[in-house]
This record gives C-alpha cells, structure tokens and sequence, in this order.
C-alpha cells in the first residue's frame, strides 16, 4: 500500500495553483501551464522513491489545482466571456455559456494538468535519484 507524503502533496498543490491563477490572469497566455510543472517536480523531488510516487505526488495535486484555477479563471474573466458570446451570434443565455465554460474549463484544467504534472513528477524523481547516486 501506498503512503501519500501530504507535505509534498500540499506544496505541489499550492505551487501549482498560485503559479497557474496568478500566471493566467497577468502573464502571458499558457505561461501557468509552468505551475504544474514546478509543482509536480518539487513533490517528486521531495517524495523521491519510485516513478509511481513521483506520478501520484504530482499528478493528483496538479490535476486538482487545474480544475479549481481554470474554474476561478473563467469566473475572473466574466466579462472576456459576455464579449466571447457577443460575438458568436448564437442566443444563449449568459448563465449558460458561463456554466458550460466552468464545467468544461474544468474537465480540461485537471486533464491537462494531471498530465502535466505528472511528468513533473517524474522528473523529480529522476533528479533526486540521480542527485542521491
């Protein structure tokens, strides 16, 4: 059975989520698409051991900050989406296409940052057995 490291769980998820809110709303587009990378990398660092630590240590906390920033995200950026709808011509109510962009922004924000910080995980584990050797 696996035991979870909640330090490095905890730091992932915060570095990642910090990086990702503040990098999506005042840095250059897909520049907090770097959070879950450092993020992913200082918890297979820190929990070391096996690729498979560095994977769930890293992918599960990143995963779980992309759907909370990329929800908090699209709620920052509310009036971005009242111009995106005003310009597709399509009646939908602004409630709606707002629900559908969190729910979707979400599904994709853990998606792709599960993947992303997984592979930060596993880099970290690389480091840190390479570091040890």
């Amino acid at each position: 059975m696996m035991k979870f490291n909640w330090m490095a769980i905890i730091v992932a998820f915060v570095v990642t989520i910090v990086i990702a809110i503040v990098g999506g709303i005042y840095l250059p587009k897909n520049t907090g698409l770097i959070g879950p990378i450092l993020g992913g990398l200082i918890a297979g660092y820190v929990v070391g051991g096996s690729y498979t630590d560095g994977i769930v240590h890293g992918g599960i906390p990143a995963g779980i900050a992309g759907l909370i920033a990329s929800s908090a995200l699209v709620l920052l950026s509310e009036d971005k989406v009242a111009a995106a709808m005003a310009n597709t011509g399509y009646a939908v109510s602004r409630e709606t296409l707002t629900a559908v962009l969190i729910i979707g922004g979400a599904i994709g924000g853990f998606i792709i940052f599960f993947i992303v910080g997984l592979i930060g995980g596993i880099i970290g584990v690389t480091i840190k057995k390479r570091s040890s050797s």
